[in-house]
């Protein structure tokens, strides 16, 4: 049986717009869905109606669902933990996991809040943060961009979720790598000679690309990969790139209960205007 899909439902419109995503994803997938909801009363008095609200508004979502992917096999439980945690431990056996996020002007960016930033910093699987609003405004056969970390071990992460979904959403896959001019004094091995000549070393990073994805081509011969190599700053390359994608796939390197989610995830997270899957590397 395969992993579910995990989507955090806390019965706003944002939550069931990643509802919607996720049970898209999951249908693309042949996965069962879950929705999950963590709830902990602030106050013992209002235990009962908070949890009759908690387990309402999850009723409701899971309706949804049904109603509008009615092949899709969907779940719902409600479980007194708090939402991060239970969502992360969750998500130990679960493909990813989906959570919504308000952005309610073009300077704010993701309002991830608490428990986004705990899931993130958390879970060691995928979390896709769906920003509201637009999800459904993205070009339905637009590409997959992944941004291609330098570390071979980490870019192997990426490409594997950044693959699966562009063959599971039937749509081309972009690899993107940014690159900088070296410093005069490298150690670099074949940079040194370079540096002089932006074009070759330009040609060096594209090669060493090519030969990164060249077993993942044989892998998935039907998707039509371009590299996208570029001098600059990685972010400000992906949050560019999104804007025509339906999906931005970034590695998330730092120590898993850290969170700090290093900058490139930090202001694709803000700027970058599609799903975002944060793929953990380490």
């Amino acid at each position: 049986m395969q992993q579910p899909i995990i989507v955090g439902v806390d019965g706003t419109a944002d939550s069931l717009l990643a509802a919607g995503w996720a049970a898209g994803e999951a249908r693309r997938r042949g996965a069962p869905l879950l929705l999950l909801h963590g709830h902990q009363p602030f106050f013992a008095h209002d235990a009962d109606s908070a949890h009759q609200a908690a387990q309402q508004a999850l009723d409701g979502a899971l309706a949804w669902v049904r109603d509008h992917y009615d092949d899709v096999e969907v779940s719902a439980e409600l479980i007194a933990q708090p939402e991060a945690e239970l969502l992360s431990e969750r998500g130990r056996e679960a493909q990813m996991i989906v959570l919504g996020s308000r952005r309610p002007g073009p300077v704010t960016g993701f309002l991830l809040g608490s428990v986004g930033l705990r899931v993130l910093s958390l879970a060691v699987c995928p979390v896709v943060m769906i920003r509201g609003g637009e999800v459904s405004r993205r070009p339905q056969k637009g590409e997959v961009v992944a941004g291609v970390p330098k570390e071979e071990n980490e870019a192997e992460v990426v490409l594997d979720f950044a693959f699966r979904a562009a063959a599971a959403h039937g749509v081309p896959l972009r690899a993107a790598r940014a690159w900088d001019l070296p410093a005069m004094f490298t150690n670099q091995s074949g940079v040194m000679g370079l540096s002089d000549r932006p074009g070759e070393l330009e040609g060096a990073h594209r090669q060493e690309l090519v030969g990164l994805l060249k077993p993942w081509r044989r892998r998935y011969p039907e998707i039509a990969v371009t590299e996208h190599i570029e001098l600059g700053f990685a972010a400000e390359m992906l949050v560019s790139l999104a804007a025509g994608a339906q999906l931005l796939v970034v590695g998330r390197s730092s120590r898993t209960g850290s969170r700090y989610v290093g900058h490139v995830v930090h202001s694709t997270l803000h700027f970058a205007n599609a799903p975002i899957a944060v793929v953990p590397t380490k």
